[in-house]
């Protein structure tokens, strides 16, 4: 088989390569279950029983299954969390849950949690049993092959992003180059307003830069390819050197801009992520707030975790965009009509880095109050006493 093919189960007309798993602990439900199930459409099917969740975790992580029929009860485990540990280890098997509970709120939920049928013993008709388990690997297959599809065609995109964004990035950097030079007087001395439409094209280029970085950094972020290098960490460096950076950009704003200079405990973290993310808020933070606005980088000890903060007292977001500020492009309309300038990948992106150093990025917000934005990270000492010696 080449490297990257894909294993797909057999098709529903061909059930003597079918393999069934079951999980049930009661040696006679078990038999009556293979009984049935030896005979009329899935007859030649290779049949496994499993008595313990441990047992059926071993067998699935051992190989591939068509199905697994499970109740939900067992010596080792007990309702849901039965059901979503199988889930979670039967791959692309159908999942048929077999219960003794005729309950209607019940076989909900386990659709919900991914079954894809739900079967009260004793109370079916000979075949049934048979006919549900074809028709769910059926509509697992279905699934599966739309995800596949689905995954495809983000993969496609993800290329394209990633090819036009580096292709990009070249004549961009040679712009900003000669843009450059010129300011510089090395092609000869430029008047004041030359200057300053200069300094406006420089300012663009680096905007756009910015842009293209965030679409490389969240096409690696889709692809589980963003590198990140842990060590323990001076969180009040970090903010001090933040708030250093973006000092004269606040002052020509006119916004206060505020820090926490106290003593903070180390983090385990990558420093040049953590800067990437302050960098990314703070600049949130400047663009929506006003003349004589404030905006204040903190952090905070809590149990096992450092947060970090950027408030500031710009328009706010509204509460129905609130719950997508961190989606893939997602931009909330503001009443102020600032200017959109981005592609709304910041957030996103800086919630991925987030997330990938063992933290959790939240946001709250009120229309006209502000906006304030906080990320946890790992203490050091936590984190080392974990891992011990």
């Amino acid at each position: 088989m080449a490297d990257g093919a894909t294993v797909r189960a057999p098709r529903v007309d061909d059930a003597s390569r079918f393999r069934l798993l079951i999980v049930e602990d009661s040696p006679s439900d078990a038999m009556l279950l293979r009984a049935e199930l030896e005979e009329g459409p899935l007859a030649g099917a290779a049949l496994e029983h499993a008595s313990t969740l441990d047992a059926a975790l071993t067998r699935l992580a051992a190989g591939r299954y068509d199905a697994v029929l499970t109740d939900l009860g067992l010596p080792d485990s007990d309702g849901f969390a039965t059901f979503d540990a199988i889930v979670a280890a039967a791959g692309d098997a159908a999942v048929v849950v077999l219960t003794g509970r005729d309950d209607e709120e019940l076989a909900d939920e386990a659709v919900v949690h991914g079954a894809q049928d739900y079967l009260v013993k004793g109370h079916r008709r000979p075949g049934d049993l048979a006919r549900a388990v074809r028709y769910s690997v059926r509509r697992q297959q279905l699934l599966t092959e739309l995800r596949l599809a689905r995954d495809d065609q983000l993969a496609e995109k993800d290329n394209f992003l990633s090819h036009v964004s580096h292709e990009l990035r070249c004549p961009l950097a040679v712009v900003h180059q000669f843009a450059s030079l010129l300011g510089d007087g090395i092609a000869g001395e430029l008047n004041a307003e030359q200057l300053d439409l200069l300094s406006v094209l420089i300012r663009n280029v680096d905007q756009l830069k910015a842009m293209i970085d965030d679409l490389l950094l969240a096409n690696r972020a889709g692809r589980d390819t963003v590198a990140i290098d842990p060590d323990v960490v001076d969180a009040a460096q970090l903010l001090a050197d933040t708030a250093a950076a973006f000092g004269p950009t606040a002052a020509e704003r006119g916004v206060r801009l505020d820090h926490d200079a106290g003593p903070l405990p180390l983090v385990i973290a990558d420093s040049k992520r953590v800067r990437e993310i302050l960098t990314n808020l703070v600049e949130n933070a400047l663009k929506f707030t006003p003349r004589a606005g404030r905006v204040t980088i903190a952090a905070a000890a809590e149990e096992g975790f450092l947060r970090f903060e950027v408030r500031d007292t710009g328009c706010g977001i509204d509460a129905e965009a609130l719950p997508r500020v961190f989606e893939r492009f997602y931009q909330a309309e503001q009443s102020d009509s600032i200017s959109r300038n981005g592609l709304g990948l910041g957030l996103f992106v800086c919630r991925d880095l987030v997330r990938r150093q063992g933290g959790e990025l939240t946001a709250t917000s009120a229309v006209g109050a502000g906006t304030t934005m906080s990320f946890t990270l790992p203490l050091a000492v936590e984190a080392l006493t974990r891992v011990g010696p």
